[in-house]
């Protein structure tokens, strides 16, 4: 039991862009971002934990207006995010996103700043033992709310040790586009400056479209 919730905290934590941080330049290599030119899918290559034998992959989705956004992490009980051996849905959804200006980060990496709304955050357990882990472990602070393939919202709650924002919160990110526009990169958001809000640094994991 205790390793379903477990494996679930470890990928969670992908969604926060975790990984090797990029390295510093100040080279500008990034393009001009635009909210048409977010809009579509991108996605990032799969991540594999093979302590775990699990993996994980997300998937942004940006509205054609690029002002909503809706980020998946999808968790697997295997290795190669092999389809149909899914183990749960982490899902965030942002809108009213807008884009500020191209700036620098602190190490000089070439970002956009953004900045968003909360609308939705959930976790779906794909199968009957990850929803039976989760109840067994009160996990958020839930203790009979975890049904297989059922979103439950986690906004507002405490999950191991992670607070997720309330429905209706502000979200703040940084956002690099290379110049051929085939990828993006997104900021650590559990590395923040507590003046600003925004992440100090981005992380070498692309979305591709």
């Amino acid at each position: 039991m205790k390793k379903c919730v477990l494996l679930l905290l470890f990928n969670f934590f992908l969604l926060s862009g975790c990984g090797d941080e990029l390295s510093t330049s100040s080279k500008d290599e990034s393009a001009s971002i635009t909210a048409a030119l977010l809009g579509g899918t991108w996605t990032a290559d799969c991540s594999d934990n093979t302590t775990a034998s699990t993996s994980a992959k997300t998937v942004l989705v940006f509205s054609a207006s690029g002002d909503n956004l809706t980020a998946t992490t999808t968790n697997y009980s295997v290795l190669n995010c092999v389809a149909d051996n899914e183990s749960s849905i982490f899902r965030k959804k942002l809108n009213t996103l807008v884009l500020g200006s191209k700036t620098t980060t602190s190490q000089n990496q070439i970002i956009n700043k953004f900045t968003a709304t909360v609308t939705s955050i959930t976790l779906e357990p794909k199968t009957t033992s990850v929803s039976s882990s989760l109840n067994g472990s009160t996990y958020c602070g839930l203790g009979s709310g975890w049904v297989s393939g059922t979103e439950t919202s986690v906004a507002g709650l405490t999950c191991g040790t992670t607070t997720y924002k309330s429905v209706g919160d502000p979200y703040k990110n940084i956002i690099q586009m290379n110049s051929e526009k085939t990828f993006i990169r997104l900021g650590n958001i559990t590395n923040t400056d507590s003046s600003t809000g925004y992440p100090n640094t981005l992380y070498t994991k692309a979305y591709k479209k």
